[in-house]
């Protein structure tokens, strides 16, 4: 167990960014989280959380606090559009470190999907091949993934996704596509080859790389964003373009700019 001062991180607000899944609202003040076989229940006291974990460490590394926030955010507010957006007061929202086959996985299921659905598949997915934790279950692993038939994730709901992650399972589990030689890539080089995975397009590579490996020079772009994109620059654009130019004027921490600009579209 161990306690995050609020003033630190809002973690509520940042399980509620589209970044994670595999979290549920159990009353009014408590949350609880899995992330790949590990488990958190969070509890919000007023000015601070209390967590209690099956493994500490790694959730003081998945909510990132060692990364200073508070310079990020005092760059960010520089930015005529930012500077409304995240007061001096406010609360940071945190993008959260997470498993990158996790994360590959679950935006590939994501994809033209809608929250409740994409829960409902990973969580069938978890109870289907994920080993039991007693009152969870873990994340499965690519080689169980691997293992399992279109049909069988035909029938567990998704459809034309089925094919996409039966392939990108074998290639992870039997090496043909390293997650380790990943972290040391220049960021448009990984999301070249992460654009290689069936049923990973353009926006699903930027949340990977942003959820799954921390790189803050990418902005994923959905039909929030495409909002936003419209609000700022008074025209439209294709994705890519609008991703291209709301990097540009947002630079090195344009991820950590697109959830506040997210989640402040979406109310």
């Amino acid at each position: 167990m161990f306690e995050v001062i609020k003033k630190d991180i809002n973690i509520f607000d940042s399980l509620l960014c589209g970044q994670i899944f595999r979290f549920n609202k159990l009353t009014k003040n408590t949350y609880d989280v899995c992330s790949i076989n590990e488990y958190a229940k969070i509890e919000d006291i007023g000015d601070r959380y209390i967590l209690q974990t099956t493994n500490d460490e790694y959730f003081q590394k998945f909510l990132n606090l060692d990364v200073d926030y508070k310079s990020i955010l005092n760059e960010l507010r520089k930015n005529i559009y930012l500077k409304d957006i995240i007061p001096q007061d406010c609360i940071p929202l945190r993008i959260l470190k997470q498993d990158l086959f996790e994360m590959i996985i679950s935006f590939i299921v994501s994809a033209n999907n809608n929250i409740p659905r994409i829960k409902g598949i990973i969580d069938r997915l978890c109870k289907g091949d994920g080993e039991n934790m007693g009152t969870y279950y873990a994340f499965p692993t690519a080689k169980k993934l691997a293992n399992r038939s279109i049909e069988y994730y035909e029938s567990i709901g998704l459809g034309y996704r089925a094919p996409y992650i039966l392939d990108t399972a074998q290639k992870i589990a039997s090496g043909e596509f390293s997650l380790a030689k990943l972290e040391g890539m220049e960021t448009e080089a990984l999301r070249k080859k992460l654009l290689s995975l069936k049923g990973v397009g353009p926006k699903v590579a930027d949340c990977i790389l942003l959820f799954g490996l921390n790189r803050y020079d990418v902005f994923p772009v959905d039909t929030w964003i495409e909002k936003v994109y419209k609000d700022i620059f008074k025209k439209d654009n294709t994705p890519q373009n609008m991703r291209k130019d709301l990097i540009n004027l947002f630079g090195k921490y344009s991820g950590i700019a697109q959830q506040y600009l997210f989640y402040a579209k979406r109310g």
